[in-house]
């Protein structure tokens, strides 16, 4: 966010405050690090900024250190940098300048922390937060160094507790968390033991009130050292050699009789270990208080989460088709690590620039709004969005297209002629499901899955051709081939009733309200239990658009900004805004139409705008055969660009009272009464996985989507920020778009896309079959390969790696970044501590496996690899890593 006050004269200004504080200080050193915060974007074009750190920036760095050298070691300038802007500096300064750099970084001058950046962690998942290591720990590798054992974040108020759990398997031993000024904190104190979803703990300093700490410590402070984190604003840079000294000679003035050197985080961690520190442990996760900026690009967003399986998905098949027997024609790692790093760069905390800055535009709304924008004067922030949501683009070019060509190869290479469809399964489980396939060919009346012999039904309509794929071994595949022979198959359960606005399958039947184009009754069959609550004031499955009133976000700021309001407000909350009072719309009178084939039952609903809400929209409600999930579509046509602040909501009102809630988010699957630090965002986070609305019993119902990720409990939860909010009503709302951020997300929303979501029943609760599976299944649906002509020579079905326990996922299974050989990540998400097997494909040629931490460096004794498996035992939520051998 933008300060008026530079990072170096925010310190100074620190220092006044707290030298009343320090004279009976019992700190004997003083640890003394110098930072600058890194926005990718925000204070420029993000090119602009990544040419400036390659540049000027790293000059005037290397500027300081020279001046510096005929100081003592321990007083020479030394400058802490993220792991992804050293990576930018080092591939695109000159090269006079990178062997100074190089230089500077195995002299001790620069140190490279663990971390990329900061960013907002909710947003990301497992694999690209763990691949976003890679960049410091090459840098390390390079100069002869070790790993950073110390990592920051600055700026984002709250991060998701996957950190503790990921920096601890990592081999990091502290992190700080340097909060924007203006946002509230988590209640946490200021050094604690974070402790993760696994029960990693993770020596932690939490600094509320600026990105860096103070000179000096508070009076309670009760260590002998201290860590004075002097961090410069907004990609301003190191300090001069000048400001360098000035704030050192600071430092000592305000500790007297203290030793102060400057140094590294992991000197302070190395440093206050030794006294033993008796710190309290936290354990709970921390939403993030930002994190609906990232719904403002809802198409961006969705394709992120689709691209955080298909591009790790992509690696892991391209390892097991070495296996097989067929070599990529492709450089399948150079495309993933690419694409990584594009999702990386989507989850940073900076996403373009701000409004307040005054350098495109002004807040408008209505008609002037149309004509500013007309003119062209949001050009220059829209093209930094733009540039935000070309990392996301950029990956799926590079994915998508080499994820076909390589499912196309896989179906030549089986020993299978003629006209085959290959269908490929991501996880490690056997599993069942509908696939899609769109091709022109003619099938005859079936398919045939070669290994089993099964015969089964297709739909062909035109070029779309779907059926039922069974038994698809663990991150294996089957092959299909067209057959006039007919599929054995019961009564269809699947029927609709126009009239009555009825539809059901063996699992459901649901009553539509015709009026609303809702559903209004939803009957799970096998509970014999009415999922909806007609009593609530929203339907369910309704689309709801918010309007915000001018007291709604006001109330906000000021429930939120916690210091420096005369600047906060105008990039917290909603400057321009006039009287005009909140409205809440959704669509009425749908034109309803129902269809049904030998797979599906299908209502769609399709809604006009009016003058009550303008979209165009349409709800799909989908029920297959032999599948125990209810799938709704919500789709968008064209909807147009509005500044007034707003969000839109697909509503779940359940028919449960007092209920639990469980939420599948980053890491674990958790209780947001029990675990949920107070002071984060209690109204409104992410999900990975799905949600559990559970009675008494532990019985109720699940959800997920794969698409949108942003919900709320209870009540809708744009521009609320509750500091005891704890979910009464059984209400699960997804948030599929908003502009509530005033500072540099996306401020205005438009155009046309879907969102898919699904909801089933829940019997006997447990974290993986309720929640886990389910949800990964939908996230990571089969992979299916067409193509016609000669056989090839490989088998028509392959097994590839299976675990013994579903819901423990294989994240990662390719080259080893970090050294020779292959790699294999398990993370286990059923919440339970157990033994695992993990059986490996056939003509392997793999011996044993050796235990390594997430960066891979070695941590046990090898296990050998018998009857192509091997068995770890992992702890509940915990990663587990190991290089092939």
């Amino acid at each position: 966010m933008k300060r008026f006050i530079s990072g170096l004269a925010m310190f100074l200004l620190v220092s006044t405050c707290v030298l009343a504080q320090t004279n009976d200080s019992k700190v004997k050193e003083v640890i003394v690090v110098f930072k600058t915060h890194f926005d990718i974007g925000y204070t420029d074009w993000s090119d602009n900024v990544r040419y400036n750190y390659a540049n000027s920036m790293i000059i005037s760095a290397l500027s300081t250190v020279d001046k510096s050298k005929d100081l003592p070691k321990d007083q020479q300038f030394k400058w802490t940098i993220s792991g992804w802007p050293m990576k930018e500096i080092l591939s695109k300064a000159k090269p006079d300048v990178k062997l100074s750099v190089e230089q500077a970084i195995k002299d001790g001058n620069f140190l490279v922390h663990a971390l990329p950046f900061s960013m907002e962690t909710e947003s990301s998942d497992l694999e690209p937060l763990v691949q976003s290591m890679g960049y410091a720990s090459k840098i390390s590798r390079a100069a002869g160094l070790p790993l950073p054992i110390d990592a920051k974040e600055s700026d984002v108020p709250s991060h998701s507790w996957i950190l503790p759990t990921m920096l601890t398997n990592a081999g990091v031993k502290f992190l700080h968390i340097g909060c924007n000024p203006a946002s509230r904190s988590p209640e946490v104190p200021l050094l604690f033991w974070w402790e993760g979803p696994d029960k990693s703990k993770l020596m932690t300093f939490y600094y509320g009130e600026y990105y860096g700490t103070s000179p000096a410590p508070p009076k309670d402070w009760a260590h002998k050292t201290w860590l004075a984190i002097i961090q410069t604003n907004d990609n301003s840079g190191a300090p001069t050699y000048e400001e360098y000294r000035e704030a050192v000679k600071n430092v000592e003035k305000l500790n007297p009789g203290a030793k102060v050197r400057v140094g590294s985080m992991a000197d302070f961690y190395s440093t206050i270990i030794k006294e033993n520190p008796k710190l309290i442990t936290v354990k709970g996760d921390m939403p993030d208080t930002w994190i609906h900026g990232y719904m403002s690009m809802p198409r961006e967003m969705k394709s992120s989460r689709v691209l955080s399986k298909s591009t790790f998905n992509l690696e892991a098949f391209s390892t097991l088709s070495s296996i097989w027997g067929r070599k990529s024609e492709e450089p399948i790692p150079a495309f993933v690590d690419q694409s990584s790093e594009n999702i990386n760069l989507f989850d940073e905390h900076t996403w373009g620039l701000a409004m307040s800055h005054g350098e495109s535009g002004y807040w408008a709304y209505g008609k002037e709004f149309e004509k500013l924008r007309a003119k062209g004067y949001y050009d220059i922030i829209e093209y930094s969005w733009k540039e935000k949501g070309n990392y996301v683009t950029g990956s799926e070019k590079l994915i998508l297209p080499v994820v076909s060509r390589e499912l196309k190869r896989l179906a030549a290479a089986v020993n299978v002629e003629g006209n085959r469809i290959v269908v490929y399964n991501p996880l490690p489980w056997e599993r069942n499901d509908m696939v899609t396939v769109q091709t022109a060919a003619a099938f005859k009346k079936s398919l045939k899955n070669v290994a089993t012999g099964e015969i089964v039904s297709i739909v062909k309509d035109k070029n779309i051709l779907q059926f039922q794929a069974n038994h698809i071994p663990a991150m294996g595949y089957s092959t299909f081939v067209s057959t006039g022979e007919e599929a054995v198959t019961s009564k269809s359960n699947l029927s609709f009733d126009a009239e009555k606005a009825m539809m059901e399958n063996e699992f459901f039947k649901i009553t539509f309200d015709k009026k609303n184009g809702t559903i209004q009754s939803l009957i799970d069959k096998k509970s014999n239990k009415e999922m909806v609550n007609a009593n609530s004031d929203y339907k369910f499955g309704q689309y709801v658009n918010e309007r915000f009133a001018k007291t709604q976000t006001d109330k906000y700021a000021k429930d939120y900004i916690k210091a420096g309001w005369n600047w906060a407000y105008q990039e917290l909350g909603r400057i321009n805004l006039d009287d005009t009072p909140y409205k809440k719309s959704s669509g009425r009178n749908a034109e309803i139409t129902f269809s049904k084939d030998a797979l599906s039952v299908t209502a769609i609903m399709t809604f006009k705008g009016d003058a009550d809400l303008v979209h165009n929209y349409s709800m799909v409600f989908t029920l297959y055969e032999n599948k125990p999930t209810v799938e709704v579509i919500w789709s968008i046509n064209g909807k147009p660009a509005e500044a007034w602040p707003e969000a839109g909501w697909i509503s779940f009102p359940f028919n449960i009272e007092h209920p639990q809630f469980k939420l599948g988010r980053l890491g674990a699957v958790v209780d947001p009464v029990k675990d949920f630090v107070k002071g984060s965002n209690l109204d409104y986070g992410f999900i990975n996985t799905g949600v559990g609305v559970l009675d008494k019993n532990n019985q109720g119902f699940g959800l997920t989507s794969p698409d949108v990720p942003g919900l709320s409990l209870d009540r809708p939860g744009c521009w609320k920020y509750s500091t005891d909010f704890v979910p009464q009503k059984a209400n699960v709302f997804f948030n599929l778009y908003n502009n509530q951020w005033s500072t540099n997300f996306t401020e205005w929303v438009e155009g046309s896309w879907t969102a898919k979501f699904y909801i089933w029943g829940i019997n006997n609760y447990a974290d993986g079959s309720a929640i886990v599976v389910p949800s990964e299944e939908i996230r990571n649906p089969l992979m299916v390969g067409y193509t016609e002509g000669a056989a090839g020579k490989q088998g028509a079905t392959s097994k590839g790696v299976s675990v013994s326990e579903k819901g423990v996922l294989v994240t990662f299974f390719g080259k080893n970044r970090d050294g020779e050989g292959d790699v294999i990540r398990l993370w286990e998400q059923n919440g339970k501590t157990s033994p695992c097997k993990v059986t490996l494909p056939d003509d392997n040629k793999y011996k044993s496996v050796q235990p390594c931490n997430l960066r891979g460096e070695k941590t046990g004794e090898e296990i050998s690899i018998k009857n192509n498996a091997f068995e770890v035992k992992i702890k509940a939520n915990q990663p587990a890593s190991f290089i092939l051998i």
